[in-house]
């Protein structure tokens, strides 16, 4: 009498029978291969790009050794529409300047230039950002300005050491949540966009040294904005602000505050405690003069 049992059946059978749930799933975070072979025929890749595009020898060397050794590469206003994958390949690169192009995304290998410090893709016509650009964690400077974007990755909380963040010119209605975390930040440009309020997060950028909101849809400036104490520089021009509050008179490093084109109709007496102010804007708002308390700003204060 024959046996039966599960135990004899073929590999191949019991691997089909299995419940498709129970099959990992494959993972699509993209990886570079190390293999030569691979390395060189992206090299290739590139270099036909470039050739494509018409870029100058002088910009991007058709040498691979000269490639694979570049820290620095500018591409700036070469009309460029993409980016090819083989750019991971570049992984010496600390500066990459791709402003003024047409690029409207970028391909997960730019993850792969875990050297980077300065990213630079100002005025081009991207809609979204990878998620692997949380992979950049060397990351201190990122500009973004003039651009169509309304949200940012949720990786980019992996950026740590980003000190200057730049996003005027975009279409965020809301502030990315993902900024809140960024705490080495001390610069950060949100200016052009569609804002309607600040939340409670941007307190926790403590060391900003710079902010910009200029030409948003702002009505309040919220009591924590008295948080950021370091701030020397703060525009606030083109809102619908009525009034500032007292905190503001905590900012006594501030050297700069313009407030051109809101709706106020007077200051906080606070403003007293700005002993380092230097240049005030008030243009466009209903004020007509300052009240006495403040005759020591009038010496730089527009009107």
């Amino acid at each position: 009498m024959l046996e039966s049992s599960t135990s004899a059946e073929p590999f191949f059978i019991r691997i089909l029978s299995r419940p498709l749930h129970s099959i990992p799933a494959k993972r699509k975070k993209f990886m570079m291969s190390d293999s030569p072979l691979k390395e060189d025929a992206a090299l290739d890749a590139l270099i036909v790009w470039a050739d494509k595009n018409e870029i100058s020898h002088a910009l991007f060397p058709r040498n691979k050794v000269e490639l694979l050794a570049l820290t620095h590469l500018s591409l700036r206003r070469c009309k460029l529409t993409e980016i090819p994958e083989s750019i991971g390949y570049l992984r010496q690169l600390t500066l990459l300047d791709l402003d003024k192009n047409q690029l409207t995304e970028l391909p997960e290998s730019m993850g792969q230039l875990s050297r980077l410090t300065t990213l630079y893709l100002m005025d081009n016509q991207l809609i979204a950002l990878p998620e692997s650009i949380g992979n950049l964690e060397q990351l201190t400077d990122l500009s973004l300005g003039r651009n169509k974007l309304t949200t940012l990755p949720e990786s980019m909380v992996n950026l740590q050491q980003l000190s200057v963040l730049s996003l005027w010119k975009n279409q965020f209605k809301e502030i990315p949540a993902c900024i809140g975390q960024l705490s080495h930040l001390t610069e950060l440009f949100l200016g052009w966009n569609q804002l309607t309020e600040l939340p409670e997060f941007i307190g926790n950028l403590t060391q900003l040294i710079e902010l910009s909101l200029g030409s948003n849809q702002l009505t309040e400036l919220p009591a924590f904005i008295g948080d950021l104490t370091q701030l020397t520089e703060l525009s606030l021009w083109c809102n619908q602000l009525t009034e500032l509050p007292e905190s503001i008179g905590n900012l006594n490093q501030l050297m700069s505050l313009s407030v051109v084109d809101n709706q106020l109709v007077k200051l906080p007496l606070s403003f007293t405690k700005l002993t380092a102010l230097r240049n005030l804007n008030l243009t466009g708002n209903a004020m007509q003069s300052l009240p006495d308390e403040l005759n020591h700003l009038r010496d730089f204060t527009e009107l």
